[in-house]
């Protein structure tokens, strides 16, 4: 019983040094981390995000977001008017450098969240045909009737582009009922 009591503590104390060493590659090399080794802690703690940047004639325009209040807005650099000001822009790092109630902060432009969006077979659309042009939707054949009341609509607006091109109708009389027009068949 006394060895089992002194194997297990022994075993006990090694642990976390065991530990310890075995994590230590694993931390310094981790694939979750930034490629330059820096953490996005301090991005994570920031009170303003940076989410864009416009080059325009006039300069640079910086979208920056507060969390806190679930708005954001265009500025540029050393703009007055807000509860911050842009002091510097770093095109190589995109970062930025602003004042904000009395503290310095350096903010870094938010990365994009990229979501896999599933795509089932039946929303995808129509495909291409073998031996066709390969582009747009397929059209149905027409069936007959659909056929007929196209033909219609086509003799329709073909009678009345010729009515308007004859001229405008002569004017009645005050009070006199107007002429019925006489359906076409």
């Amino acid at each position: 019983m006394t060895k089992s009591l002194r194997l297990l503590s022994l075993l006990a104390s090694l642990a976390p040094g065991l530990a310890a060493r075995a994590d230590a590659p694993l931390a310094a090399n981790s694939p979750f981390a930034p490629p330059d080794g820096a953490t996005s802690v301090a991005a994570d703690n920031q009170p303003l995000e940076l989410r864009g940047i416009l080059a325009d004639g006039d300069g640079y325009r910086f979208s920056i977001y507060d969390p806190a209040r679930k708005s954001g807005q265009w500025v540029r650099l050393n703009e007055p008017g807000h509860d911050f000001t842009v002091k510097t822009h770093d095109v190589g790092q995109d970062t930025i450098m602003v004042d904000y109630q009395g503290r310095r902060l350096t903010l870094p432009l938010r990365a994009g969240k990229v979501v896999a969006v599933a795509v089932s077979e039946t929303s995808r659309g129509p495909r291409p045909v073998p031996g066709g042009s390969g582009v747009g939707p397929v059209p149905k054949a027409a069936t007959a009737e659909e056929s007929a009341r196209f033909n219609r609509a086509v003799e329709e607006i073909n009678r009345r582009r010729s009515l308007r091109e004859k001229g405008p109708l002569p004017t009645q009389a005050p009070g006199a009922p107007a002429p019925m027009p006489t359906p076409r068949q």
